[in-house]
């Protein structure tokens, strides 16, 4: 069986990315269809086998870029075909990639990661004009799938809601677990917080500086942090942290105290990462579609005394159970996500381990 792969674009590396990436670790010879690709910017494997995409890929490349030009996806979906020579499209869509041409005879299996449309497509006028014709035609689409999956509950209610289909499978996507190991748990002192950059603005981020400094909480920012370039001059150079690769990431996250996240639009990798190496974590209420259980504590808005009362109800460091909180993360183990992912084009469309070069998963 002939397979090829299929996602909205290839921009950044991201959660998004990264489950494209466990894909083409099951499919070493599967090519890659998208709207928009920037070389280079992915790196690794990924961009060691063919990518075709659309013009997009020499006018944007930023996701923001992206969904600015929304109105033209369906025309550039029906433009860029996937050959006929493919018996099976696996497509890891944000809401727009399952619309690509293909053969009738080409199966087609869209792992919906994202679908927050109001947030992507209603932002200029002549997006808001188009919205409803992309809105039809992403419906269209998605119900020409022969199988759906989505990364969590919510989004395959939202699907049901929407009378798509009501036999939407949930898959928990891919996370690399083992890129953030338990440490001994005298290792380090874990004197500080670790504040995710993501999802503070600069107005947010001074206020959290200002608190943390009044309870004298020691603290370091995590992640990426370009968005807090006016105020980064302004503190010590190793209050942010910035965006590195999840081995510099890990002891960080593992020396802290806690972690503390008010990130909800994106998958919570930090989070996760976190909890993987066995620290608690404060969230957001909306990621409790994504994390829950011990070691795990939501504040519903960004607020003082929210945050000061979710700090105090943080166990003493002899009373954490580091096992325990990492349990939690592992419904997302990468290992996990391919041997579920392969045992459903198993079942849905026969035998596939001769596509694949990579039994590990199995």
């Amino acid at each position: 069986m002939k397979i090829a792969i299929s996602c909205d674009y290839l921009l950044e590396r991201s959660h998004y990315a990264e489950i494209i990436e466990n894909i083409c670790e099951i499919f070493p010879e599967a090519p890659i269809y998208c709207f928009a690709h920037k070389k280079g910017a992915i790196l690794g494997h990924i961009e060691q086998r063919p990518i075709k995409s659309t013009y997009l890929s020499t006018v944007v490349s930023t996701p923001d870029e992206f969904y600015s030009h929304s109105n033209k996806f369906p025309s550039l979906a029906k433009n860029l075909f996937i050959s006929c020579d493919y018996d099976l499209i696996i497509n890891i869509s944000k809401g727009f990639s399952q619309g690509f041409n293909k053969c009738e005879k080409t199966k087609l299996i869209t792992y919906l990661y994202d679908f927050d449309l109001d947030r992507k497509i209603k932002k200029s006028f002549l997006q808001k004009v188009f919205s409803p014709f992309i809105n039809s035609w992403i419906k269209k689409t998605l119900n020409q799938s022969d199988v759906i999956l989505t990364s969590r509950q919510e989004l395959a209610e939202t699907l049901t809601n929407l009378s798509l289909r009501t036999d939407i499978q949930v898959m928990p996507p891919p996370f690399r677990i083992s890129d953030y190991a338990l440490f001994p748990k005298d290792m380090f002192k874990h004197h500080f917080f670790a504040i995710e950059a993501t999802g503070l603005d600069v107005p947010k981020a001074k206020l959290i500086i200002e608190w943390m400094k009044e309870w004298n909480y020691p603290f370091q920012f995590i992640g990426p942090d370009d968005h807090l370039a006016l105020i980064k001059s302004d503190y010590k150079e190793n209050t942010f942290f910035g965006n590195r690769c999840s081995g510099e990431h890990a002891p960080v996250l593992a020396a802290s105290k806690a972690f503390i996240s008010f990130n909800t639009e994106d998958f919570p990798a930090l989070s996760l990462g976190a909890m993987a190496t066995g620290r608690p974590a404060i969230l957001k209420s909306e990621l409790k579609k994504w994390v829950s259980g011990n070691g795990v504590f939501f504040v519903d808005i960004f607020d003082k005394l929210a945050l000061k009362n979710a700090i105090e109800q943080l166990p003493n460091d002899e009373s954490i159970e580091p096992q325990k909180i990492r349990a939690h993360v592992m419904d997302y183990h990468d290992v996990k996500f391919k041997a579920q992912l392969k045992r459903t084009l198993d079942k849905s469309f026969g035998e596939i381990s001769k596509a694949s070069d990579n039994r590990s998963c199995c």
